[in-house]
């Protein structure tokens, strides 16, 4: 599943795992045997766009060391068992191959994958400790050389925790996208809400379901949205995208600000919209500084013109810093690339004013 994204591209180096493999399985002093039944942790990873050429190391890491490492089989299965007690002392009697976690531990421990040529997705573990058979999903494995390919396009990338959504989820988005196309948004609605109630990790179901949400004027509905498809997946710029225009069309410029400043560090020479609303926001809050450096940076951007509106926000921010001349050559300009915009007669109106305001200025002057 594709979508106009941009995504960071992040090298692995297993090497660096290999210290923290010698502490596994150290030898413990003789006391108490372990008697209680080990946890049982059964998951599968998932390539991008292929199988796995070669089974993948699968490592359990607790509080930044590794406690447990298995293969995964050439379809991507693994499994790992691990033994989880109240504390670990020098009286616990562990075996050679026997891998042991306390159960405070427990909520810091995640799985993820090494093999050469991936990057994996880091999978908490739930919660609180269980024994027995424990069925921990999916793990997302994303092709580093696609990875470096597609960020030298920042329009496309792949959501790695959308990646790993079973089967029951995809099928729910697939048919909420299906009636989206339809225009039967309320059923599209309840379809992604289905498909991020089996997978709450769904990044793009998420964001799909804000956009509907949206285009029906629930606006707070799809600002939660939005703003949890970013959560689960931090990289994922059409969220941030879709934040920043709700929030614009909220007015709330402070959130504009918080939310652009994310795209334009994530994707600084991607696209000159993201500068264009990061300045209107500092515009909007006082920051002419900020707007003016923001809303420059997007002028050269953009040499086709397909935001207009840059000319005109930047000639306001010249006004405000008083540089009338200058305000009224960008309002021109404005004016003659969108004439019958709907805001034409109010850039008219100031353009009008800051021609006056520059022939004062230059009477002045002389």
């Amino acid at each position: 599943m594709k979508s106009p994204r941009c995504i960071a591209a992040f090298i692995f180096f297993p090497t660096l795992l290999f210290a923290q493999f010698s502490s596994m399985n150290s030898p413990a002093q003789p006391g108490n045997r372990i008697n209680s039944e080990p946890a049982v942790l059964n998951g599968k990873l998932v390539a991008e766009g292929s199988s796995l050429p070669e089974p993948a190391n699968v490592l359990l890491e607790c509080r930044n060391q590794v406690r447990a490492h298995e293969y995964s089989d050439t379809k991507g299965n693994f499994t790992l068992r691990v033994y989880v007690i109240d504390q670990i002392d020098s009286g616990t009697d562990v075996k050679q191959g026997e891998s042991v976690i306390s159960s405070q531990d427990w909520i810091d421990c995640e799985l993820y994958a090494d093999i050469p040529g991936y990057r994996s997705e880091h999978l908490p573990l739930a919660e609180k400790p269980t024994r027995g058979m424990v069925d921990v999903g999916s793990i997302a494995l994303h092709s580093i050389a696609n990875e470096q390919a597609l960020s030298a396009d920042p329009r496309f990338t792949v959501s790695v925790t959308s990646l790993a959504a079973p089967d029951k989820a995809r099928k729910a988005f697939n048919k909420g996208e299906q009636e989206e196309r339809k225009g039967k948004l309320a059923a599209a609605c309840e379809y992604f809400k289905n498909a991020v109630a089996v997978y709450p990790r769904y990044a793009l179901a998420w964001l799909e379901l804000g956009r509907v949400q949206a285009r029906q004027n629930s606006f707070v509905e799809a600002h939660e949205s939005f703003r949890e498809a970013v959560t689960q997946d931090a990289k994922l710029t059409d969220g941030y995208v879709e934040l920043a225009r709700v929030a614009a069309q909220q007015r709330n410029w402070k959130e504009l600000a918080e939310v652009t400043d994310n795209l334009v560090q994530q994707s600084p020479d991607s696209s000159a919209e993201y500068w264009f609303l990061n300045s209107a926001a500092y515009y909007k809050l006082g920051d002419l500084k900020q707007a003016e450096s923001s809303i420059t940076h997007g002028l050269r951007l953009d040499p086709q013109h397909q935001f207009p509106q840059m000319e005109y926000l930047y000639g306001l921010i010249l006004g405000s810093k008083q540089d009338y001349k200058s305000a009224a050559d960008h309002i021109s300009n404005y004016l003659r690339l969108a004439p019958d915009s709907k805001d034409a007669t109010a850039a008219r109106k100031a353009l009008d004013t800051y021609q006056q305001h520059a022939q004062l200025a230059d009477a002045e002057h002389h």
